[in-house]
């Protein structure tokens, strides 16, 4: 029998105020509240890391700000995120550790405070969280989890064009007056290829046809047209699925997801939503309408910068021979490789081939644990969420006192760990022009979604460890 745990990366909603957004941290004091509306902000955004002294427990991470849920130190019983270290002490008011407890196969459930025993409800009036004694019924403080590791984010700055299974481009197709869309086009290019994606709070999306200016909407016979202009119809919903890096499917308000139809006569390989789950004829390629994109101005955020995985590092180690017949201070020298690694993460996370480049600085942990921004810097092609390693080769000197007529094991020893730092950053893309426009068009927005992370050596000093 499976063991039921919560998804690593989550946004929680309450089942007693479903439409009152998610849980959030408010920015002025910590105080864990309900009402962020967009599942994709980095205020909803909860990191679920399993407790070390017991596996039942987890500890709730804020994970743009890097601060643990906890109660608030005031001696009250509200809920607040302040805290950038875990405490799994349960004799410790500031305890961090929360039982999550399931209620049935929908994702409900509901949080116990570990150090208390008390369950984590919302105040009807201040929508704050605290914990609760006294339930005043079986259902309070139920709450739901979103995954966001399984959310798809589409374009929605500039238009974008969708290529089938057959690599054709996904068109405006009119047949008798009925708006198909058809995957039947070489050209990504022009209006009838393009497409424009409006998101919604929770995870929705809607889609326009550029052509003709309507929206998508689940019709009859389960075909998918453009022909609605009611942004409340419900059947011009879809929830986007991640088939792999740069390919979506998309689900209709029947539950289907949308697949390239085969049918008899000039709708063949127009879309309709009549797949039970995300078969091959029902992946489409995201291409967004943009030449390159620039990444600059990154400000990080340094104050909500976490240290973690942090463990000794040696680097080398060298005998070194006094002759003589009174102590000496000798002189140590060797060469060892230094390597570090750092990552370009974002809440958008899907491939839309767009070539991208940033300019940056490249902070890495330095002395006392400190961050240095000011060592390294990259202006070069960028893959957000890639792993970038660099390992170079370099000579370390310094000195020992060695006792007269002895020699001694001389070790370099550092401590390797890993920095996440939430930045802010501006946007410009250069996004592909259409007749009548030929001038190059800029697209410029600032982006407050940005989690950099780098694993790298520091503090290193000489360490006499044997005689």
């Amino acid at each position: 029998m499976a063991v039921w745990a919560l998804p690593k990366a989550i946004a929680i909603k309450s089942q007693d105020f479903k439409d009152r957004g998610h849980i959030y941290r408010k920015d002025d004091n910590g105080a864990v509240a309900l009402g962020e509306e967009d599942v994709f902000s980095t205020k909803a955004r909860i990191e679920v890391e399993q407790a070390k002294t017991d596996s039942k427990y987890v500890n709730l991470r804020f994970s743009y700000t890097n601060r643990y849920m906890h109660r608030t130190s005031d001696g009250s019983w509200a809920m607040a995120a302040v805290s950038t270290k875990t405490q799994e002490d349960m004799s410790e008011p500031s305890c961090t550790l929360f039982e999550p407890v399931k209620v049935d196969d929908d994702g409900v459930f509901y949080l116990i405070h570990a150090q208390s025993g008390g369950r984590l409800v919302v105040d009807s009036a201040s929508l704050l969280f605290y914990v609760d004694f006294d339930i005043s019924s079986t259902t309070q403080g139920y709450l739901s989890a979103v995954d966001l590791n399984s959310l798809v984010r589409l374009p929605t700055r500039v238009t974008v064009a969708f290529i089938g299974d057959n690599a054709k481009y996904l068109k405006a197709f009119d047949y008798l007056k009925t708006y198909y869309l058809q995957f039947s086009s070489d050209v990504p290019f022009d209006t009838l290829s393009r497409h424009q994606v409006a998101q919604m709070p929770d995870g929705h999306v809607r889609l326009t046809s550029i052509h003709w200016k309507t929206l998508w909407r689940l019709a009859s016979e389960d075909w998918v047209l453009a022909d609605k202009k009611d942004e409340k119809d419900p059947d011009t919903l879809f929830w986007p699925v991640k088939i792999d890096d740069s390919t979506v499917a998309l689900q209709a308000a029947n539950g289907k997801f949308c697949e390239r139809r085969v049918a008899k006569g000039p709708m063949t390989g127009s879309l309709a939503a009549v797949a039970s789950s995300p078969v091959k004829e029902a992946g489409m390629q995201v291409n967004e309408l943009v030449k390159m994109s620039s990444i600059h101005n990154v400000r990080y955020q340094t104050e909500y910068a976490r240290i973690y995985n942090e463990a000794p590092y040696k680097a080398g180690s060298k005998t070194v021979v006094n002759d003589s017949e009174k102590e000496e201070r000798m002189e140590v020298s060797f060469n060892y490789q230094d390597s570090w690694d750092f990552t370009f993460a974002r809440s958008f996370k899907l491939d839309t081939g767009v070539p991208a480049v940033i300019d940056a600085a490249v902070p890495l942990i330095g002395k006392e644990g400190s961050i240095d921004q000011t060592s390294h810097k990259i202006t070069a092609p960028l893959h957000w969420n890639a792993s970038n390693a660099t390992t170079t080769v370099v000579p370390a000197r310094g000195t020992v006192l060695v006792p007269a007529k002895s020699s001694v094991e001389v070790s370099y020893v550092g401590t390797r760990g890993t920095c996440n730092i939430p930045f802010y950053y501006s946007q410009t893309n250069n996004v592909v022009t259409f007749p009548p426009y030929v001038m190059p068009m800029l697209d410029v927005f600032e982006g407050v979604d940005g989690i950099y992370t780098a694993t790298n050596v520091y503090d290193f000093r000489f360490v006499v460890e044997a005689h």
